[in-house]
Protein backbone atom coordinates (compact mmCIF):
# COMPACT_ATOMS: atom_id res chain seq x y z
CA UNK A 1 0.00 0.00 0.00
CA UNK A 2 2.90 2.37 0.68
CA UNK A 3 4.15 1.88 -2.87
CA UNK A 4 0.68 2.37 -4.32
CA UNK A 5 0.21 5.68 -2.49
CA UNK A 6 3.48 6.97 -3.98
CA UNK A 7 2.73 5.78 -7.52
CA UNK A 8 -0.92 6.83 -7.53
CA UNK A 9 -0.30 10.18 -5.84
CA UNK A 10 2.49 11.19 -8.21
CA UNK A 11 0.66 10.04 -11.35
CA UNK A 12 -2.55 11.86 -10.45
CA UNK A 13 -0.74 15.06 -9.45
CA UNK A 14 1.36 15.02 -12.64
CA UNK A 15 -1.77 14.57 -14.80
CA UNK A 16 -4.01 17.10 -13.03
CA UNK A 17 -1.63 19.42 -11.10
CA UNK A 18 -4.31 19.41 -8.38
CA UNK A 19 -4.37 18.07 -4.81
CA UNK A 20 -8.15 17.92 -5.16
CA UNK A 21 -7.78 15.09 -7.69
CA UNK A 22 -5.25 13.35 -5.45
CA UNK A 23 -7.93 13.48 -2.76
CA UNK A 24 -10.49 12.02 -5.17
CA UNK A 25 -8.18 9.14 -6.08
CA UNK A 26 -7.61 8.33 -2.40
CA UNK A 27 -11.36 8.62 -1.81
CA UNK A 28 -11.87 5.97 -4.50
CA UNK A 29 -9.32 3.74 -2.72
CA UNK A 30 -11.00 4.03 0.70
CA UNK A 31 -14.65 4.09 -0.40
CA UNK A 32 -14.97 0.25 -0.37
CA UNK A 33 -14.29 0.31 3.39
CA UNK A 34 -17.58 2.14 3.84
CA UNK A 35 -19.47 -0.06 1.39
CA UNK A 36 -18.09 -3.49 2.36
CA UNK A 37 -16.79 -2.90 5.91
CA UNK A 38 -19.57 -4.59 7.88
CA UNK A 39 -20.02 -7.39 5.34
CA UNK A 40 -16.30 -8.21 5.31
CA UNK A 41 -16.41 -8.40 9.12
CA UNK A 42 -19.30 -10.86 8.90
CA UNK A 43 -17.35 -12.99 6.41
CA UNK A 44 -14.28 -12.88 8.70
CA UNK A 45 -16.36 -14.42 11.50
CA UNK A 46 -17.93 -16.96 9.13
CA UNK A 47 -14.89 -18.27 7.23
CA UNK A 48 -11.36 -19.54 7.82
CA UNK A 49 -9.40 -16.31 8.20
CA UNK A 50 -6.17 -17.88 6.94
CA UNK A 51 -7.78 -18.94 3.65
CA UNK A 52 -9.35 -15.51 3.26
CA UNK A 53 -5.97 -13.79 3.70
CA UNK A 54 -4.40 -16.03 1.06
CA UNK A 55 -7.16 -15.24 -1.45
CA UNK A 56 -6.77 -11.51 -0.85
CA UNK A 57 -3.01 -11.58 -1.50
CA UNK A 58 -3.47 -13.65 -4.66
CA UNK A 59 -6.09 -11.21 -5.97
CA UNK A 60 -3.73 -8.28 -5.34
CA UNK A 61 -0.87 -10.04 -7.12
CA UNK A 62 -3.02 -10.63 -10.21
CA UNK A 63 -4.46 -7.10 -10.09
CA UNK A 64 -1.09 -5.32 -10.03
CA UNK A 65 0.23 -7.50 -12.84
CA UNK A 66 -2.75 -6.69 -15.06
CA UNK A 67 -2.61 -2.97 -14.22
CA UNK A 68 1.11 -2.86 -15.08
CA UNK A 69 0.37 -4.39 -18.47
CA UNK A 70 -2.47 -1.93 -19.13
CA UNK A 71 -0.26 1.07 -18.28
CA UNK A 72 2.52 -0.27 -20.53
CA UNK A 73 0.08 -0.67 -23.47
CA UNK A 74 -2.21 2.35 -23.05
CA UNK A 75 -0.18 4.84 -21.01
CA UNK A 76 -1.33 6.71 -17.91
CA UNK A 77 -4.93 7.90 -17.97
CA UNK A 78 -6.80 9.34 -15.00
CA UNK A 79 -9.83 7.06 -15.51
CA UNK A 80 -7.57 4.00 -15.51
CA UNK A 81 -5.83 5.02 -12.28
CA UNK A 82 -9.14 5.73 -10.54
CA UNK A 83 -10.60 2.42 -11.74
CA UNK A 84 -7.71 0.40 -10.38
CA UNK A 85 -7.73 2.40 -7.16
CA UNK A 86 -11.28 1.39 -6.36
CA UNK A 87 -10.64 -2.26 -7.35
CA UNK A 88 -7.55 -2.41 -5.13
CA UNK A 89 -9.52 -0.75 -2.33
CA UNK A 90 -12.27 -3.39 -2.64
CA UNK A 91 -9.79 -6.24 -2.25
CA UNK A 92 -8.09 -4.62 0.75
CA UNK A 93 -11.42 -3.88 2.44
CA UNK A 94 -12.34 -7.55 2.11
CA UNK A 95 -9.24 -8.73 3.96
CA UNK A 96 -8.80 -6.10 6.69
CA UNK A 97 -11.16 -7.54 9.36
CA UNK A 98 -9.78 -11.06 8.86
CA UNK A 99 -6.19 -9.85 9.26
CA UNK A 100 -6.81 -7.90 12.46
CA UNK A 101 -9.08 -10.50 14.09
CA UNK A 102 -6.61 -13.28 13.18
CA UNK A 103 -3.97 -11.38 15.17
CA UNK A 104 -6.32 -11.60 18.19
CA UNK A 105 -6.76 -15.33 17.49
CA UNK A 106 -3.01 -15.77 17.79
CA UNK A 107 -2.26 -13.71 20.93
CA UNK A 108 -5.58 -13.58 22.81
CA UNK A 109 -7.28 -10.66 24.54
CA UNK A 110 -4.70 -10.23 27.31
CA UNK A 111 -1.97 -9.29 24.86
CA UNK A 112 -4.07 -7.69 22.14
CA UNK A 113 -2.44 -4.22 22.27
CA UNK A 114 1.03 -5.76 22.04
CA UNK A 115 -0.12 -8.12 19.28
CA UNK A 116 -1.67 -5.36 17.21
CA UNK A 117 1.43 -3.25 17.85
CA UNK A 118 3.58 -5.98 16.30
CA UNK A 119 1.13 -6.37 13.41
CA UNK A 120 1.44 -2.63 12.85
CA UNK A 121 5.23 -2.94 12.81
CA UNK A 122 5.01 -5.58 10.09
CA UNK A 123 2.62 -3.44 8.06
CA UNK A 124 4.81 -0.35 8.36
CA UNK A 125 7.97 -2.25 7.42
CA UNK A 126 6.13 -3.25 4.25
CA UNK A 127 5.01 0.34 3.67
CA UNK A 128 8.57 1.56 4.19
CA UNK A 129 9.94 -0.87 1.61
CA UNK A 130 7.03 -0.24 -0.75
CA UNK A 131 7.36 3.54 -0.60
CA UNK A 132 11.12 3.51 -1.21
CA UNK A 133 11.07 0.83 -3.90
CA UNK A 134 7.94 2.19 -5.58
CA UNK A 135 9.24 5.75 -5.70
CA UNK A 136 12.74 4.78 -6.86
CA UNK A 137 11.49 2.31 -9.48
CA UNK A 138 8.97 4.81 -10.84
CA UNK A 139 11.61 7.57 -11.04
CA UNK A 140 14.28 5.40 -12.69
CA UNK A 141 12.46 2.73 -14.69
CA UNK A 142 8.89 3.97 -15.17
CA UNK A 143 5.46 3.19 -13.81
CA UNK A 144 4.97 -0.35 -15.24
CA UNK A 145 8.14 -1.63 -13.54
CA UNK A 146 7.13 0.02 -10.26
CA UNK A 147 3.75 -1.73 -10.44
CA UNK A 148 5.44 -5.07 -11.11
CA UNK A 149 7.43 -4.51 -7.91
CA UNK A 150 4.13 -4.14 -6.07
CA UNK A 151 2.88 -7.37 -7.67
CA UNK A 152 6.05 -9.15 -6.51
CA UNK A 153 5.48 -7.91 -2.94
CA UNK A 154 2.01 -9.44 -2.89
CA UNK A 155 3.46 -12.63 -4.33
CA UNK A 156 5.82 -12.84 -1.35
CA UNK A 157 2.91 -12.15 1.01
CA UNK A 158 0.85 -14.92 -0.62
CA UNK A 159 3.74 -17.36 -0.15
CA UNK A 160 4.05 -16.45 3.53
CA UNK A 161 0.29 -16.64 4.14
CA UNK A 162 0.26 -20.11 2.57
CA UNK A 163 2.49 -21.31 5.42
CA UNK A 164 -0.01 -20.44 8.17
CA UNK A 165 -1.03 -23.60 10.03
CA UNK A 166 -2.41 -22.56 13.43
CA UNK A 167 -5.96 -21.18 13.67
CA UNK A 168 -4.95 -19.45 16.93
CA UNK A 169 -5.86 -20.02 20.58
CA UNK A 170 -8.84 -17.66 20.51
CA UNK A 171 -10.12 -18.68 17.07
CA UNK A 172 -13.87 -18.97 16.66
CA UNK A 173 -15.93 -19.50 13.50
CA UNK A 174 -19.69 -19.29 13.70
CA UNK A 175 -21.02 -21.24 10.72
CA UNK A 176 -24.48 -19.70 10.50
CA UNK A 177 -25.99 -18.01 7.44
CA UNK A 178 -24.32 -14.74 6.50
CA UNK A 179 -27.66 -12.92 6.65
CA UNK A 180 -28.10 -13.93 10.30
CA UNK A 181 -24.50 -12.92 11.02
CA UNK A 182 -25.18 -9.50 9.51
CA UNK A 183 -28.31 -9.03 11.63
CA UNK A 184 -26.34 -9.91 14.77
CA UNK A 185 -23.70 -7.41 13.67
CA UNK A 186 -26.22 -4.56 13.34
CA UNK A 187 -27.92 -5.57 16.59
CA UNK A 188 -24.64 -5.41 18.49
CA UNK A 189 -24.05 -1.87 17.28
CA UNK A 190 -27.44 -0.76 18.61
CA UNK A 191 -27.02 -2.50 21.96
CA UNK A 192 -23.38 -1.60 22.63
CA UNK A 193 -22.88 2.16 23.28
CA UNK A 194 -19.12 1.75 23.80
CA UNK A 195 -18.73 0.18 20.37
CA UNK A 196 -20.88 2.89 18.80
CA UNK A 197 -18.81 5.64 20.45
CA UNK A 198 -15.55 4.11 19.25
CA UNK A 199 -16.91 3.80 15.70
CA UNK A 200 -17.94 7.48 15.66
CA UNK A 201 -14.66 8.77 17.11
CA UNK A 202 -12.64 6.57 14.73
CA UNK A 203 -14.60 7.91 11.76
CA UNK A 204 -14.00 11.56 12.73
CA UNK A 205 -10.27 10.96 13.35
CA UNK A 206 -10.06 9.30 9.93
CA UNK A 207 -11.59 12.35 8.25
CA UNK A 208 -9.42 15.02 9.87
CA UNK A 209 -6.29 13.02 10.65
CA UNK A 210 -5.39 10.45 8.02
CA UNK A 211 -6.32 12.70 5.11
CA UNK A 212 -2.95 14.47 5.40
CA UNK A 213 -1.67 11.94 2.83
CA UNK A 214 -3.58 13.89 0.16
CA UNK A 215 -1.32 16.92 0.67
CA UNK A 216 1.98 15.05 0.31
CA UNK A 217 2.34 15.13 -3.52
CA UNK A 218 1.79 18.90 -3.50
CA UNK A 219 4.26 19.38 -0.64
CA UNK A 220 6.82 17.19 -2.43
CA UNK A 221 6.61 18.95 -5.80
CA UNK A 222 5.63 22.53 -4.96
CA UNK A 223 7.22 23.22 -1.57
CA UNK A 224 10.27 20.95 -1.56
CA UNK A 225 10.86 20.42 -5.31
CA UNK A 226 11.47 16.68 -5.08
CA UNK A 227 10.48 13.92 -7.54
CA UNK A 228 8.65 10.62 -7.10
CA UNK A 229 11.72 9.37 -5.25
CA UNK A 230 11.38 12.23 -2.75
CA UNK A 231 7.67 11.49 -2.32
CA UNK A 232 8.67 7.88 -1.69
CA UNK A 233 10.98 9.10 1.09
CA UNK A 234 8.10 11.05 2.63
CA UNK A 235 5.92 7.93 2.68
CA UNK A 236 8.91 5.98 4.01
CA UNK A 237 9.12 8.47 6.89
CA UNK A 238 5.47 7.71 7.59
CA UNK A 239 6.35 4.01 7.74
CA UNK A 240 9.25 4.66 10.13
CA UNK A 241 6.89 6.51 12.47
CA UNK A 242 4.46 3.59 12.34
CA UNK A 243 7.24 1.11 13.10
CA UNK A 244 8.43 3.09 16.13
CA UNK A 245 4.88 3.46 17.45
CA UNK A 246 4.18 -0.23 16.87
CA UNK A 247 7.30 -1.25 18.80
CA UNK A 248 6.35 1.07 21.65
CA UNK A 249 2.82 -0.32 21.82
CA UNK A 250 4.15 -3.88 21.59
CA UNK A 251 5.85 -3.24 24.92
CA UNK A 252 2.57 -2.16 26.53
CA UNK A 253 1.06 -5.59 27.05
CA UNK A 254 -0.59 -4.51 30.30
CA UNK A 255 -1.70 -1.05 29.23
CA UNK A 256 -4.56 0.24 31.37
CA UNK A 257 -6.95 3.12 30.68
CA UNK A 258 -6.54 2.71 26.94
CA UNK A 259 -9.35 5.19 26.39
CA UNK A 260 -7.60 8.05 28.19
CA UNK A 261 -4.38 7.31 26.31
CA UNK A 262 -6.36 7.23 23.05
CA UNK A 263 -7.80 10.71 23.64
CA UNK A 264 -4.37 12.16 24.45
CA UNK A 265 -2.97 10.61 21.27
CA UNK A 266 -5.76 12.19 19.17
CA UNK A 267 -4.87 15.66 20.46
CA UNK A 268 -1.16 15.06 19.90
CA UNK A 269 -1.95 13.84 16.37
CA UNK A 270 -3.58 17.20 15.67
CA UNK A 271 -0.58 19.06 17.08
CA UNK A 272 1.79 17.11 14.83
CA UNK A 273 -0.20 18.19 11.74
CA UNK A 274 0.17 21.80 12.86
CA UNK A 275 3.92 21.25 13.05
CA UNK A 276 4.05 19.73 9.55
CA UNK A 277 2.10 22.68 8.14
CA UNK A 278 4.82 25.24 9.01
CA UNK A 279 8.05 23.39 8.14
CA UNK A 280 9.83 24.48 4.95
CA UNK A 281 12.88 22.20 5.01
CA UNK A 282 12.59 18.72 3.55
CA UNK A 283 14.61 16.96 6.24
CA UNK A 284 12.58 18.57 9.04
CA UNK A 285 9.37 17.64 7.23
CA UNK A 286 10.52 14.02 7.13
CA UNK A 287 11.03 14.15 10.89
CA UNK A 288 7.56 15.64 11.38
CA UNK A 289 6.05 12.89 9.23
CA UNK A 290 7.64 10.30 11.51
CA UNK A 291 5.79 11.89 14.45
CA UNK A 292 2.52 12.29 12.53
CA UNK A 293 2.51 8.67 11.38
CA UNK A 294 3.51 7.33 14.78
CA UNK A 295 0.52 9.02 16.40
CA UNK A 296 -1.75 7.90 13.55
CA UNK A 297 -0.62 4.32 14.07
CA UNK A 298 -1.32 4.58 17.80
CA UNK A 299 -4.90 5.70 17.14
CA UNK A 300 -5.41 2.69 14.85
CA UNK A 301 -4.00 0.13 17.29
CA UNK A 302 -5.88 1.52 20.29
CA UNK A 303 -9.23 1.77 18.49
CA UNK A 304 -8.86 -1.74 17.06
CA UNK A 305 -7.99 -3.26 20.43
CA UNK A 306 -10.79 -1.47 22.32
CA UNK A 307 -13.40 -2.45 19.72
CA UNK A 308 -12.43 -6.12 19.90
CA UNK A 309 -12.43 -6.09 23.69
CA UNK A 310 -15.85 -4.42 23.81
CA UNK A 311 -17.68 -7.35 22.13
CA UNK A 312 -18.07 -11.11 22.79
CA UNK A 313 -15.35 -13.32 21.35
CA UNK A 314 -17.49 -14.68 18.49
CA UNK A 315 -18.19 -11.11 17.28
CA UNK A 316 -14.59 -9.92 16.99
CA UNK A 317 -14.45 -10.23 13.21
CA UNK A 318 -17.61 -8.19 12.99
CA UNK A 319 -16.16 -5.62 15.40
CA UNK A 320 -13.29 -5.20 12.97
CA UNK A 321 -15.86 -4.92 10.21
CA UNK A 322 -17.20 -1.92 12.13
CA UNK A 323 -13.66 -0.53 12.32
CA UNK A 324 -13.26 -0.89 8.55
CA UNK A 325 -16.70 0.73 8.15
CA UNK A 326 -15.55 3.62 10.38
CA UNK A 327 -12.40 4.25 8.37
CA UNK A 328 -14.67 4.18 5.34
CA UNK A 329 -15.21 7.86 6.19
CA UNK A 330 -11.76 8.42 4.66
CA UNK A 331 -13.16 9.52 1.25
CA UNK A 332 -14.78 12.52 2.94
CA UNK A 333 -11.46 13.43 4.52
CA UNK A 334 -9.41 13.12 1.35
CA UNK A 335 -11.91 15.15 -0.69
CA UNK A 336 -12.06 17.74 2.10
CA UNK A 337 -8.26 17.93 2.32
CA UNK A 338 -7.94 18.23 -1.46
CA UNK A 339 -10.52 21.01 -1.62
CA UNK A 340 -8.88 22.89 1.26
CA UNK A 341 -5.46 22.52 -0.40
CA UNK A 342 -6.85 24.13 -3.56
CA UNK A 343 -8.33 27.04 -1.57
CA UNK A 344 -5.72 27.51 1.18
CA UNK A 345 -2.68 25.61 -0.01
CA UNK A 346 -1.39 22.38 1.50
CA UNK A 347 -0.08 24.16 4.61
CA UNK A 348 -3.44 25.85 5.25
CA UNK A 349 -5.29 22.55 4.83
CA UNK A 350 -2.99 20.82 7.33
CA UNK A 351 -3.46 23.71 9.77
CA UNK A 352 -7.26 23.43 9.61
CA UNK A 353 -7.35 19.66 10.02
CA UNK A 354 -4.80 19.64 12.82
CA UNK A 355 -6.88 22.16 14.73
CA UNK A 356 -10.03 20.10 14.16
CA UNK A 357 -8.35 16.98 15.55
CA UNK A 358 -7.43 18.79 18.75
CA UNK A 359 -11.02 20.02 19.07
CA UNK A 360 -12.32 16.47 18.51
CA UNK A 361 -10.05 15.08 21.24
CA UNK A 362 -11.19 17.71 23.74
CA UNK A 363 -14.89 17.32 22.86
CA UNK A 364 -14.73 13.52 23.15
CA UNK A 365 -13.06 13.83 26.56
CA UNK A 366 -15.79 16.15 27.84
CA UNK A 367 -18.83 14.65 26.10
CA UNK A 368 -18.04 10.94 26.56
CA UNK A 369 -16.37 10.59 29.97
CA UNK A 370 -16.79 6.80 29.95
CA UNK A 371 -14.33 6.64 27.05
CA UNK A 372 -11.53 7.72 29.39
CA UNK A 373 -12.09 4.65 31.58
CA UNK A 374 -11.88 1.94 28.90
Amino acid sequence: MGGWFVIMGMLVFEITQSSAWVGVSLAFFFLPNLVFGMLSGVVADWSDRRAMLRRVELAMLIGFFIFSALIAMWGTHLWLILSFSIIYGCVRATGQPARISYAYDVVGGEHIVAGLGLLSVGSRVGQLAGALVGGAAMHRYGTPIALLCMAAAHGIAFSLMSRLRSAGLAETIKQVPIGQNLRECIGEMGANPILLTLVLVTAVVEVFGFSFVTALPELATMRFGVSAEGLGQMHAARAVGGILAGLLLAGMANLHRRGAFYLVVICAFGGSLLLLSVLDQFVLALGALVIVAGLATATDVLSQSMMQLSVPNHLRGRAMGFWVFAIGSAPLGHIEMGALAVMLGADGALLVNGTMLIVVGILATVAVPRLKNL
